[in-house]
C-alpha cells in the first residue's frame, strides 16, 4: 500500500477524496447535476410516496451525522504523513519492531475480549484507512508518524518537552521487593531478608544483583528488578505509594528507603532505583524517549494536528473543492 501511495501521491490523493470518500463524493458530484425536479431549490435525489430525499438531506445524513468528516481526515492525514517522511533502513526497524508489538498485545488481550488477535488487529486497521491485513502498512505508517511527531516536539522542546518533564517527572526504575505478613511488624526472618538487603548494598553490590538474591517479585527479580517507565500519570498502573516514592527520585543513580504497601495483592517493602531520573539520559534511552513523547503526544488534544497541517502545508495538495479543504480544516480546528 504505501509504495503504491509513493508513486501515484497526486493521482491517489484525488481518488481517496472522490472515491475512498464515497460519502462526500454522492453529494459533492451531483450537486448542480442531478437530472429531475427541485424541492425549495435544492436537487431529490429520490422519491418515495410523500417523502422526498434531496441532495443536501443525503448529504447530512450521510456526512455530517455518520462520522465523514473523520474518514475524510484519516486519509489525509495517512497520505500526509506518508509523504512527508521518507522510508529508509531504520523506519522500516523501526516498523518491524511496532508491528510484533502490536501482535503480541492483540494476542494477550484476545481471550480478555473472547476473540482472536486477527479480530482485534484488523478492526484497528479498519479504523485507521488500512486493510484488515496490511499489518506492515499500518506499522510503517506508524513509524513514520512517530518520526514527525518527534520533529515537530524537537522544534518546540521549550513549550512542550520541558513543562511535561517538570509536571509528569518521568522515570525508568527498578525495585527490591521483600515480602512481608504485616507492613508494619515483620517477622524474624522477615527482617533478616531486609537487613541483608540494606549490608548488601551498604558493601557496593549491584542494585541489580541484589534483586536477583533477594527480591520476592517474581516478574521482576530476574531482569534485576527492572520495571520501566513511571511518570504521574501512572500509565502503567502500578500501586501509588511506589510512584510517589519513585518520582521523588530526581538523579540517575539514587535509591529509595523502604516503601511500606498493603493491599488486596500483597504486603511488602519496596526499595527503588532511579535507573535514569534526568532528562538528558532519558532522551539517550530511544525506548524511553518514545515513551515520553507518546506521553506528550496523548496528553494534547491537538498536537498531532498541528504536525500533521504543519506537514501539510509544505506539500504541495491539490483538494478536490473549497469544502473539502474546509471540512478538513475545521475537523483539525487550524487555521491557514
Amino acid at each position: 500500500m504505501i509504495e503504491i501511495l509513493k508513486k501515484q501521491w497526486f493521482v491517489v490523493l484525488v481518488a481517496v477524496i472522490f472515491i475512498g470518500f464515497a460519502i462526500y463524493c454522492v453529494y459533492d458530484t451531483n450537486k448542480g447535476k442531478l437530472p429531475g425536479k427541485k424541492v425549495d431549490g435544492k436537487e431529490v435525489v429520490a422519491t418515495m410516496k410523500d417523502y422526498t430525499l434531496t441532495a443536501d438531506d443525503l448529504y447530512t445524513s450521510l456526512y455530517k451525522e455518520n462520522n465523514g468528516a473523520q474518514t475524510l481526515y484519516i486519509r489525509f492525514q495517512n497520505l500526509v504523513i506518508d509523504e512527508s517522511v521518507k522510508t529508509d533502513d531504520a523506519l522500516k526497524t523501526r516498523a518491524d519492531e511496532i508491528a510484533k508489538t502490536l501482535q503480541s498485545q492483540a494476542e494477550s488481550m484476545a481471550s480478555y475480549y473472547s476473540t482472536t488477535a486477527e479480530t482485534l488487529i484488523a478492526s484497528q486497521l479498519k479504523s485507521y484507512g488500512f486493510e484488515e491485513d496490511d499489518l506492515d502498512g499500518y506499522a510503517l505508517m506508524a513509524a513514520k508518524n512517530e518520526k514527525l511527531r518527534d520533529a515537530y516536539i524537537d522544534a518546540h522542546k521549550d513549550e512542550l518537552l520541558t513543562p511535561f518533564y517538570k509536571d509528569k517527572k518521568p522515570r525508568v526504575v527498578s525495585h527490591i521487593l521483600i515480602k512481608v505478613a504485616d507492613v508494619n511488624n515483620p517477622t524474624k526472618e522477615e527482617q533478616k531478608k531486609i537487613d541483608e538487603v540494606e549490608k548488601a548494598l551498604k558493601d557496593g553490590t549491584d542494585f541489580a544483583e541484589v534483586a536477583k538474591k533477594y527480591s520476592d517479585d517474581t516478574g521482576s527479580k530476574d531482569n534485576g528488578g527492572y520495571i520501566g517507565y513511571v511518570d504521574s500519570t501512572n500509565p502503567s498502573k502500578l500501586v501509588q505509594s511506589f510512584v510517589d516514592a519513585s518520582l521523588k527520585l530526581t538523579k540517575d543513580g539514587e535509591v529509595s528507603g523502604w516503601v511500606k504497601e498493603s493491599n488486596d495483592s500483597y504486603s511488602g517493602w519496596h526499595m527503588i532505583k532511579a535507573d535514569k531520573a534526568q532528562l538528558d539520559t532519558l532522551l539517550k534511552d530511544k525506548d524511553v524517549k518514545n515513551q515520553i513523547y507518546s506521553s506528550i503526544a496523548s496528553s494534547s488534544n491537538d498536537m498531532s494536528f498541528k504536525y500533521i497541517w504543519e506537514a501539510a502545508k509544505k506539500l504541495d495538495i491539490k483538494y478536490a473543492n473549497d469544502d473539502v479543504k474546509k471540512d478538513i480544516m475545521n475537523y483539525m480546528g487550524v487555521e491557514e
